[in-house]
Protein backbone atom coordinates (compact mmCIF):
# COMPACT_ATOMS: atom_id res chain seq x y z
CA UNK A 1 0.00 0.00 0.00
CA UNK A 2 1.38 3.37 -1.04
CA UNK A 3 1.45 6.09 1.56
CA UNK A 4 1.29 9.82 0.85
CA UNK A 5 1.97 13.36 1.99
CA UNK A 6 -0.32 13.03 5.01
CA UNK A 7 1.68 10.05 6.28
CA UNK A 8 4.99 11.88 5.86
CA UNK A 9 3.69 14.92 7.74
CA UNK A 10 2.36 12.63 10.48
CA UNK A 11 5.78 11.00 10.83
CA UNK A 12 7.43 14.40 11.13
CA UNK A 13 4.99 15.53 13.83
CA UNK A 14 5.12 12.23 15.69
CA UNK A 15 8.90 12.07 15.68
CA UNK A 16 9.14 15.69 16.80
CA UNK A 17 6.82 14.92 19.72
CA UNK A 18 8.65 11.77 20.82
CA UNK A 19 12.12 13.34 20.61
CA UNK A 20 11.07 16.63 22.18
CA UNK A 21 9.22 15.11 25.14
CA UNK A 22 11.81 12.37 25.60
CA UNK A 23 14.81 14.71 25.65
CA UNK A 24 13.14 17.66 27.37
CA UNK A 25 12.00 15.41 30.21
CA UNK A 26 15.66 14.79 31.09
CA UNK A 27 16.28 18.54 31.46
CA UNK A 28 13.05 19.12 33.36
CA UNK A 29 13.48 16.33 35.89
CA UNK A 30 17.18 16.93 36.49
CA UNK A 31 17.93 20.63 35.96
CA UNK A 32 14.57 22.38 36.34
CA UNK A 33 13.24 20.26 39.22
CA UNK A 34 16.70 19.91 40.74
CA UNK A 35 16.95 16.15 40.95
CA UNK A 36 20.56 15.05 41.20
CA UNK A 37 20.97 13.05 37.98
CA UNK A 38 19.04 11.45 35.12
CA UNK A 39 19.37 8.13 36.94
CA UNK A 40 17.53 9.43 40.01
CA UNK A 41 14.66 10.75 37.87
CA UNK A 42 14.37 7.96 35.32
CA UNK A 43 10.87 7.01 36.50
CA UNK A 44 9.44 10.36 35.38
CA UNK A 45 11.51 10.33 32.21
CA UNK A 46 10.30 6.82 31.34
CA UNK A 47 6.65 7.75 31.71
CA UNK A 48 7.02 11.02 29.80
CA UNK A 49 8.69 9.14 26.94
CA UNK A 50 6.24 6.25 26.90
CA UNK A 51 3.11 8.35 27.34
CA UNK A 52 3.90 10.64 24.42
CA UNK A 53 4.45 7.61 22.20
CA UNK A 54 1.12 6.18 23.35
CA UNK A 55 -0.61 9.46 22.52
CA UNK A 56 0.99 9.60 19.07
CA UNK A 57 -0.09 6.02 18.31
CA UNK A 58 -3.70 7.01 18.91
CA UNK A 59 -3.32 10.35 17.11
CA UNK A 60 -1.52 9.33 13.92
CA UNK A 61 -1.48 5.53 13.92
CA UNK A 62 -4.33 5.46 11.43
CA UNK A 63 -2.48 7.86 9.10
CA UNK A 64 1.10 6.59 8.97
CA UNK A 65 1.24 3.64 11.35
CA UNK A 66 3.14 5.88 13.79
CA UNK A 67 6.60 4.50 13.15
CA UNK A 68 8.32 7.70 14.41
CA UNK A 69 11.46 5.57 14.60
CA UNK A 70 13.97 4.86 11.81
CA UNK A 71 14.59 1.35 13.16
CA UNK A 72 10.90 0.48 12.76
CA UNK A 73 10.72 2.00 9.29
CA UNK A 74 13.83 0.14 8.10
CA UNK A 75 12.34 -3.10 9.43
CA UNK A 76 9.01 -2.43 7.70
CA UNK A 77 10.84 -1.94 4.40
CA UNK A 78 12.96 -5.08 4.94
CA UNK A 79 9.80 -7.11 5.60
CA UNK A 80 8.09 -5.59 2.53
CA UNK A 81 5.40 -4.00 4.64
CA UNK A 82 6.36 -0.55 3.30
CA UNK A 83 7.48 0.50 -0.18
CA UNK A 84 11.11 1.63 -0.45
CA UNK A 85 10.22 5.15 -1.64
CA UNK A 86 7.77 5.54 1.23
CA UNK A 87 10.44 4.24 3.60
CA UNK A 88 12.91 6.86 2.39
CA UNK A 89 10.29 9.59 2.81
CA UNK A 90 9.52 8.32 6.32
CA UNK A 91 13.22 8.43 7.23
CA UNK A 92 13.60 11.98 5.92
CA UNK A 93 10.53 13.09 7.89
CA UNK A 94 11.85 11.39 11.05
CA UNK A 95 15.31 12.95 10.75
CA UNK A 96 13.78 16.39 10.21
CA UNK A 97 11.37 15.90 13.12
CA UNK A 98 14.23 14.87 15.41
CA UNK A 99 16.35 17.84 14.28
CA UNK A 100 13.59 20.40 14.86
CA UNK A 101 12.82 18.81 18.24
CA UNK A 102 16.44 19.06 19.30
CA UNK A 103 16.62 22.75 18.44
CA UNK A 104 13.23 23.48 20.04
CA UNK A 105 14.45 21.84 23.23
CA UNK A 106 17.60 23.99 23.17
CA UNK A 107 15.67 27.22 22.55
CA UNK A 108 13.08 26.59 25.27
CA UNK A 109 15.42 25.03 27.84
CA UNK A 110 18.95 26.39 27.32
CA UNK A 111 19.87 25.02 30.74
CA UNK A 112 19.59 21.61 29.13
CA UNK A 113 23.17 22.02 28.02
CA UNK A 114 24.10 20.85 31.52
CA UNK A 115 22.74 17.42 30.60
CA UNK A 116 23.56 17.56 26.88
CA UNK A 117 19.90 18.32 26.14
CA UNK A 118 18.92 14.81 27.18
CA UNK A 119 21.22 12.99 24.76
CA UNK A 120 21.44 9.29 25.68
CA UNK A 121 24.88 7.83 26.30
CA UNK A 122 26.39 4.65 27.76
CA UNK A 123 26.52 5.16 31.53
CA UNK A 124 29.04 4.24 34.17
CA UNK A 125 26.68 1.42 35.23
CA UNK A 126 27.88 -0.50 32.17
CA UNK A 127 31.37 0.98 32.31
CA UNK A 128 30.50 3.39 29.47
CA UNK A 129 30.99 0.38 27.25
CA UNK A 130 29.66 1.03 23.75
CA UNK A 131 29.39 -2.66 22.87
CA UNK A 132 27.26 -3.30 25.97
CA UNK A 133 25.15 -0.27 25.08
CA UNK A 134 24.53 -1.65 21.58
CA UNK A 135 23.33 -4.91 23.15
CA UNK A 136 21.04 -3.11 25.62
CA UNK A 137 19.55 -0.90 22.91
CA UNK A 138 19.11 -3.92 20.66
CA UNK A 139 17.23 -5.84 23.33
CA UNK A 140 14.83 -3.06 24.28
CA UNK A 141 14.13 -2.21 20.63
CA UNK A 142 13.46 -5.89 19.96
CA UNK A 143 10.54 -5.78 22.37
CA UNK A 144 9.35 -2.40 21.12
CA UNK A 145 9.29 -3.73 17.55
CA UNK A 146 7.56 -6.86 18.82
CA UNK A 147 4.66 -4.78 20.14
CA UNK A 148 4.60 -2.57 17.02
CA UNK A 149 4.44 -5.63 14.76
CA UNK A 150 1.55 -7.07 16.76
CA UNK A 151 -0.37 -3.80 16.39
CA UNK A 152 0.38 -3.00 12.75
CA UNK A 153 0.54 -6.38 11.06
CA UNK A 154 -1.64 -8.79 13.02
CA UNK A 155 -5.21 -8.76 14.24
CA UNK A 156 -4.24 -9.84 17.74
CA UNK A 157 -4.44 -6.42 19.41
CA UNK A 158 -7.78 -4.57 19.76
CA UNK A 159 -7.60 -1.09 18.23
CA UNK A 160 -8.32 0.55 21.57
CA UNK A 161 -5.32 -1.14 23.17
CA UNK A 162 -2.76 -0.39 20.46
CA UNK A 163 -1.34 2.80 21.96
CA UNK A 164 -1.35 1.35 25.46
CA UNK A 165 0.63 -1.73 24.36
CA UNK A 166 3.28 0.22 22.45
CA UNK A 167 3.54 3.08 24.94
CA UNK A 168 3.85 0.85 27.98
CA UNK A 169 6.45 -1.29 26.22
CA UNK A 170 8.55 1.85 25.83
CA UNK A 171 7.98 2.74 29.49
CA UNK A 172 9.20 -0.71 30.52
CA UNK A 173 12.16 -0.42 28.16
CA UNK A 174 13.17 2.93 29.62
CA UNK A 175 12.70 1.87 33.23
CA UNK A 176 15.27 -0.89 32.69
CA UNK A 177 17.62 0.69 30.16
CA UNK A 178 17.37 4.32 31.25
CA UNK A 179 20.14 4.05 33.88
CA UNK A 180 22.28 2.02 31.45
CA UNK A 181 22.06 3.74 28.06
CA UNK A 182 19.35 6.37 28.36
CA UNK A 183 16.85 3.86 26.98
CA UNK A 184 16.41 5.42 23.55
CA UNK A 185 15.21 2.40 21.51
CA UNK A 186 15.06 4.89 18.64
CA UNK A 187 17.86 6.43 16.55
CA UNK A 188 15.89 9.68 16.25
CA UNK A 189 15.81 10.05 20.04
CA UNK A 190 19.62 10.24 20.06
CA UNK A 191 19.95 12.23 16.84
CA UNK A 192 17.98 15.30 17.94
CA UNK A 193 20.04 16.16 21.05
CA UNK A 194 23.31 15.17 19.35
CA UNK A 195 22.70 17.64 16.53
CA UNK A 196 22.28 20.45 19.05
CA UNK A 197 25.34 19.54 21.09
CA UNK A 198 27.43 18.73 18.03
CA UNK A 199 28.67 15.58 19.72
CA UNK A 200 28.32 12.37 17.72
CA UNK A 201 30.80 10.03 19.42
CA UNK A 202 28.19 7.49 20.54
CA UNK A 203 25.45 8.22 18.00
CA UNK A 204 26.34 5.04 16.10
CA UNK A 205 25.36 3.01 19.16
CA UNK A 206 21.79 4.31 18.92
CA UNK A 207 21.53 3.47 15.25
CA UNK A 208 23.20 0.06 15.17
CA UNK A 209 21.58 -1.32 18.35
CA UNK A 210 17.96 -0.34 17.64
CA UNK A 211 18.12 -1.27 13.95
CA UNK A 212 19.55 -4.71 14.72
CA UNK A 213 17.01 -5.30 17.49
CA UNK A 214 14.07 -4.19 15.37
CA UNK A 215 15.13 -6.30 12.38
CA UNK A 216 15.52 -9.43 14.49
CA UNK A 217 12.13 -8.87 16.15
CA UNK A 218 10.38 -8.27 12.84
CA UNK A 219 11.80 -11.37 11.20
CA UNK A 220 11.16 -13.53 14.28
CA UNK A 221 7.53 -12.43 14.47
CA UNK A 222 6.84 -12.76 10.76
CA UNK A 223 8.70 -15.97 9.96
CA UNK A 224 8.71 -17.88 13.25
CA UNK A 225 5.46 -16.88 14.92
CA UNK A 226 3.10 -16.27 12.00
CA UNK A 227 4.02 -17.90 8.69
CA UNK A 228 2.95 -21.51 8.45
CA UNK A 229 1.46 -21.44 11.94
CA UNK A 230 -1.35 -24.01 12.26
CA UNK A 231 -4.70 -22.71 13.38
CA UNK A 232 -5.48 -23.35 17.03
CA UNK A 233 -8.78 -25.21 17.38
CA UNK A 234 -10.92 -25.23 20.48
CA UNK A 235 -11.70 -28.68 21.87
CA UNK A 236 -15.30 -29.52 22.42
CA UNK A 237 -16.05 -29.87 26.09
Amino acid sequence: MKMGRQAYVAEFIGTFAVVFFGSASVTIFTVVLGLSSPTSSFLGIAFAYGLILMIMVYAIGGISGCHVNPAITITAVALRKLEIDDGIAYLVAQVLGATFAGWANALILPSGRLVDFGAPAPSTAIGQNSAAAVLVEGIITFFLMFSVYAVLYTEKVPAGASGLLIGMTLVADTLIAGPLTGGAANPARALGPDIVTGSYQTLWVYWIGPIMGALIAGFVYQYLLLEGRPKISRRES
